[in-house]
This record gives C-alpha cells, sequence and structure tokens, in this order.
C-alpha cells in the first residue's frame, strides 16, 4: 500500500470512529435534571403492570349505576321510601367497590358525596338529594375512567345526564332541560365510539335516535314527548349496561 493510500486509510477509519462513537451517543438517555421551570422535579409514580391497567371494572360498579336509577326515581316522584331502599342498596354495595377499586381518583369524592346524599334523603328534599346523587355518581364515573378498555365511565356519564334532563322534564322547568338536553347530546357523541361493538350496535342505535328525539320535544316543550324518549333512553341504557356488566 503507497503512502497516500495508507494515509486515507486511517483518515477513513477515524472519520468512520468518529460517527460510530457520536451515533451512541445519539441513543444513550439523557440525564435527568435536578429542577426544571416549574422548580424542583417530582419523581414519577411508576405505572401499574399492563394487565392491571386495562383489567375489567368490578361488577359492583355496573350495580351502582343501576341503583342510582332506582334512588333517581324515588327522589323525582317524591317517593322516599324507594330513595331510602335504594340508598340502602347503595350503602352495602359500596364499601364492596371500594375494596375491589382500591386508592382511585373519585373515591374520596363518592365518600363525601354519599355523605351529603344520606342527609339529604333523610331531609326529604328533592333538589338536593337529586344533586347529591349526581355529584355522586360523577365520581363513579371518575373511578371507572382508570378502567382503560371498559366503557364504564361513559354508560355513567349517560345515565347522570339523563337524570338530569328527566329531573328538569319531570318539574317542566324547561330552560334547564334544554340546557341538559344539549349537554346529553354532546356526551353521547363523545361516549357512543367506546360503547359500538357488534353484540350491541341495536341498543346503540336506539339511544342514538332517542336522545335525538328528546331533544327535539324538550325545544318543543312537550313533556310527554320527552318522557317517552326518556323511557326509550332508560331501557337502551339499561340494557347497554347489563352487556357490559356481563364482560
Amino acid at each position: 500500500m503507497s503512502y497516500s493510500k495508507e494515509l486515507a486509510f486511517k483518515m477513513l477509519t477515524i472519520i468512520s470512529l468518529t460517527l460510530f462513537l457520536s451515533g451512541c451517543n445519539m441513543f444513550t438517555p439523557l440525564k435527568k435534571p435536578e429542577i426544571g421551570p416549574a422548580g424542583s422535579l417530582v419523581e414519577a409514580k411508576e405505572n401499574p403492570p399492563l394487565i392491571q391497567r386495562f383489567k375489567s371494572p368490578p361488577r359492583e360498579l355496573y350495580d351502582l349505576e343501576a341503583t342510582a336509577g332506582v334512588i333517581f326515581q324515588g327522589i323525582s316522584k317524591k317517593d322516599w321510601l324507594q330513595a331510602e331502599r335504594g340508598f340502602s342498596t347503595l350503602q352495602t354495595l359500596w364499601p364492596q367497590v371500594k375494596d375491589l377499586s382500591g386508592n382511585k381518583k373519585g373515591i374520596k369524592d363518592a365518600d363525601e358525596a354519599l355523605t351529603t346524599l344520606e342527609t339529604d334523603i333523610m331531609k326529604r328534599s328533592s333538589t338536593d338529594s337529586y344533586e347529591s346523587l349526581i355529584k355522586f355518581m360523577a365520581s363513579i364515573s371518575d373511578v371507572g375512567k382508570s378502567y382503560k378498555l371498559s366503557p364504564l365511565s361513559d354508560i355513567v356519564i349517560i345515565g347522570n345526564t339523563t337524570r338530569n334532563v328527566s329531573f328538569y322534564v319531570e318539574d317542566k322547568a324547561w330552560d334547564k332541560a334544554k340546557a341538559k338536553v344539549k349537554e346529553l347530546e354532546g356526551s353521547w357523541g363523545q361516549a357512543k365510539p367506546s360503547m359500538e361493538k357488534v353484540g350491541i350496535l341495536g341498543e346503540i342505535t336506539k339511544t342514538h335516535s332517542a336522545i335525538k328525539q328528546l331533544k327535539d320535544a324538550v325545544e318543543a316543550e312537550n313533556k310527554g314527548a320527552a318522557e317517552e324518549q326518556i323511557t326509550n333512553i332508560n331501557e337502551s341504557m339499561g340494557t347497554i349496561r347489563e352487556y357490559y356488566q356481563g364482560k
């Protein structure tokens, strides 16, 4: 090998080695800083195992949604014995749910709302009892969000927004009913995709149609037509709930 060729080979070797080492550095994890723009860094909690993050929710969480319907009907119709019986079932289910769900987001808020709900039912206050029930079930929806592959949270949200509309239709408080039915329509648009499976598509279609007709009935301030569509939603969402409870 001539001197010039040998020199060129050595230079090529050095350049190749330099590029290789630079490339290795690209794949080396950056050192975590001790402080960022908002102050010292908080140690991130380790994610739970994959199977734990995607497990099915306890069946009792679905039972809570069904029981909320019993309580709501009692509150709405001022049938306080029914409301009390439903609340008694809720009190039985709740400790089981807490044991099975662990310390998830929403548990603490649900505890507080449950205490308030008991007081409001004992006072026979329809509005206060209704609002406490809505808060309790909103917290259950938060609990349901931790079960990533389950539509439980969305089922509870649609249940809650349907109760909102029903409460104000019953009282013919049309301005509030109109606002709540718009919320229901928006919530349904977001929740619908999570519930769509081959085995339950018929009930999804029925619910979709009933919500559209409910909006029209509320806009027309037609209590009879609104109640008919609430009944249809009630039946379809109950079927959807039971379908997913068995999964």
